[in-house]
């Protein structure tokens, strides 16, 4: 009798250190589900801004359904194997966060590089310590053809 009950309190032990965050075979990757859902965001956000704000006419659920096909043919992945994962990962808090909060970082990341230029290395001239004699007879007017003879000053 103290042998079952060992056996079975060693059962529920190792039941209960499962690891309940463990993605099954059948449910796509974290990281292949951050990019289906990065570029579905996209696909709305460019349908809202460019194509349905230009053409009031079109249904916004067809053209919507039009756009997610082709992201899940280029993630090569069909509706309802996304649609299992995305349930599976909304049952899962845990994991579907660390995948939101990786597609919020690099949105980030994203408008970060687009709102900053690259820094550009251009060369400087030294500057002369050159006292300038005459300052009106450099400001010419050098539009025309021929050169003005009298100095350009303020009116």
């Amino acid at each position: 009798m103290r042998i079952f009950l060992l056996i079975l309190i060693l059962l529920f032990i190792t039941a209960a250190c499962n690891n309940k965050n463990k993605i099954p075979n059948t449910v796509l990757s974290q990281k292949k589900m951050q990019g289906i859902l990065w570029d579905l965001m996209r696909a709305d956000q460019f349908l809202n801004d460019y194509v349905l704000n230009k053409d009031t006419s079109l249904d916004k659920t067809s053209e919507s359904l039009k756009y997610y096909q082709q992201i899940f043919a280029i993630h090569k992945t069909t509706k309802e194997e996304f649609q299992h994962s995305f349930s599976f990962y909304k049952s899962h808090p845990a994991l579907l966060s660390s995948i939101m909060d990786s597609i919020s970082s690099s949105a980030n990341d994203t408008s970060s590089r687009l709102a900053k230029p690259d820094s550009v290395s251009v060369p400087i001239a030294p500057v002369q310590d050159t006292v300038i004699k005459n300052p009106v007879k450099i400001m010419q007017d050098t539009t025309s053809p021929r050169k003005r003879k009298r100095p350009l000053l303020p009116n």
